[in-house]
């Protein structure tokens, strides 16, 4: 890997990925306080590595590519754990691993048929990611018992979660129609010639 790709802000992501078996360790030994601190540092590292990027002209290919995996890792992670535990429910994770699931294998067929290109994400699905994380949040405090996050709260935010995680998901089939799709007009060359000519 080079210097130039190895920047601090990738670095910071990568950190967020180390983070993801420290949750794990953490939440199957039931030591919730300290998986809701994991969880909150790896909040912070998400938003550091952006401003870092901005901040010092450091985006890159490969901190486009390895900052959404870190998330969905850790986020796959969190929701499969906490279903473990009971609670949260198992539908609600496999809606959203299956979602992801079907993102990441038509990102690859994209860049096998067409090259690669950077999949960003819609408003949608950023809104989908927030009530995800927000679920996730919840869903350790109320195993850590903070005070106001109880059972319906729990419950609403993951109702939220399950509606975008389908609707941005329907989204993203809509996006990808449109900008990939291959219309019949676009296959014929221009320089072909009418075959009434000959």
């Amino acid at each position: 890997m080079t210097s130039r790709a190895f920047t601090p802000a990738n670095q910071i992501t990568i950190l967020r990925l180390i983070f993801v078996p420290l949750f794990a360790i953490l939440e199957l030994g039931r030591h919730y306080d300290w998986s809701l601190a994991v969880l909150a540092l790896a909040a912070v590292s998400d938003v550091v590595d952006g401003t870092v990027a901005r901040l010092f002209h450091q985006e890159s290919e490969l901190g486009i590519a390895l900052d959404p995996i870190a998330d969905k890792v850790l986020m796959a992670a969190a929701f499969i754990l906490l279903a473990y535990h009971g609670v949260l429910p198992w539908w609600v994770t496999i809606l959203v691993l299956s979602r992801d699931v079907a993102m990441v294998l038509t990102a690859l067929l994209i860049s096998l048929v067409a090259g690669y290109r950077p999949f960003r994400p819609t408003s949608l699905g950023r809104i989908s990611t927030v009530f995800q994380v927000a679920s996730v949040f919840a869903g350790v405090s109320y195993q850590v018992r903070l005070p106001l996050i109880e059972k319906p709260v729990l419950q609403l935010f993951t109702l939220l979660a399950a509606f975008f995680t389908v609707a941005s998901g329907l989204h993203y089939l809509l996006v990808v129609r449109q900008l990939y799709a291959v219309h019949p007009a676009a296959e014929t060359p221009a320089n072909a010639s009418d075959p009434k000519e000959k």
